[in-house]
């Protein structure tokens, strides 16, 4: 479990950024397994068209991205005025050791070992070769490499990255980059007029919030207690390739990062035509629904903890709860024997951007 804690002050320990080099390589690791990214078939049936070579250099050094991904990649992504080019300079200029240690995470078990193990303890590096000479060899041998000069893998992987920018995800970039930075100055408005904790409620569901103890916590199998200051800040990179996951960086001497899906290019998009407005109005139009709304602007609820709150029966809240459920107002969650109800601010945005688009504009 990583956990982040933050301090009331906690708006000033934050940022925002996107990242080309990040985010071409997260759409590489779509390609890597298509199946598990069903937001994104349309990129894969695109990327059929690229060249055939290409596309076997993406699949045979797809092992740099296929489940961890190395924090390299994520070199100078802070600078709004850095391009891609610049970072992938960036990236070249990283010291081998550090380099070899991402690396090597890219192909052994990160629950038992890591990859700053096997750089630095001998008898370590030497057990981990010797498990995978037996099993498989031929990622012994990649290995071994990359742990004696990184150097020659890291060039394959930056050069196919590079060929695979050039040659599709460039443009690629310019469709979703201003989409992308809607959605940080979204955030931002929702940070400066709600707080924080609201604002991270719109993040992914592998994310759970205790804004009583203001912290942020993941399902992940290492432990880490992180509290987050001004001297160590965290930055919330937005992403469309990154879905379904949420990544985190948190090990030294790489800056602490959440990468997270981006809310208007997530699933819970959804069109907002009149008939489907009317239905998210009807939902609205009740004072119970109301105020389960305002229940769930803090934290996800339970409908028992919901009916409480309210002073109804839990059989008239769930049906309150079904019909916003149904409208795309809340989503559901389930963590042990309970189903817990979250507000859904991306759908609460449509509606009212639907509702503002019925008033005719000056010049109209």
């Amino acid at each position: 479990m990583i956990t982040l804690r933050f301090a009331e002050t906690a708006e000033e320990d934050i940022a925002f950024s996107v990242s080309p080099l990040l985010e071409a390589v997260h759409s590489w690791h779509v390609l890597t397994d298509p199946g598990h990214h069903a937001l994104h078939v349309p990129w894969v049936r695109r990327c059929r068209r690229l060249p055939a070579a290409l596309r076997g250099r993406i699949r045979e050094h797809g092992f740099v991205v296929a489940d961890y991904i190395p924090a390299f990649f994520e070199s100078r992504a802070d600078g709004h005025h850095t391009d891609f080019a610049d970072q992938l300079t960036a990236v070249r200029a990283l010291p081998p050791a550090l380099l070899a240690t991402e690396l090597a995470q890219t192909l052994i078990d990160t629950t038992r070992h890591t990859g700053h193990d096997l750089v630095n303890d001998p008898a370590t590096r030497e057990a981990v070769l010797a498990q995978y000479r037996h099993s498989d060899p031929g990622r012994a041998a990649r290995l071994e490499s990359i742990l004696t000069d990184p150097l020659p893998a890291l060039d394959d992987a930056l050069t196919v990255v590079e060929d695979y920018w050039n040659a599709a995800f460039a443009e690629e970039w310019e469709r979703i980059e201003p989409s992308l930075y809607e959605s940080i100055a979204r955030a931002g408005t929702r940070i400066a007029h709600q707080g924080l904790f609201p604002m991270l409620r719109t993040l992914a569901p592998q994310i759970r919030l205790d804004p009583g103890r203001r912290t942020l916590r993941l399902d992940r199998p290492h432990e880490h207690d992180i509290t987050v200051t001004r001297e160590r800040p965290v930055t919330f990179t937005a992403s469309h390739y990154v879905w379904p996951h949420v990544r985190v960086t948190c090990d030294t001497p790489w800056p602490l990062r959440i990468t997270y899906p981006a809310p208007p290019l997530s699933p819970a998009l959804r069109p907002t035509g009149q008939e489907d407005t009317l239905t998210a109005l009807r939902a609205l139009a009740a004072a119970p629904r109301l105020q389960i709304i305002t229940h769930l602007t803090t934290q996800s609820r339970s409908t028992q903890e919901l009916a409480t709150l309210l002073g109804l029966s839990t059989s008239v809240t769930s049906r309150h709860l079904h019909q916003l459920t149904q409208a795309g107002i809340t989503t559901t969650q389930r963590e042990g024997y309970y189903v817990l109800y979250t507000l859904n601010p991306t759908r609460l945005n449509q509606i009212a951007t639907a509702l503002t688009t019925l008033t005719p504009q000056p010049g109209d």
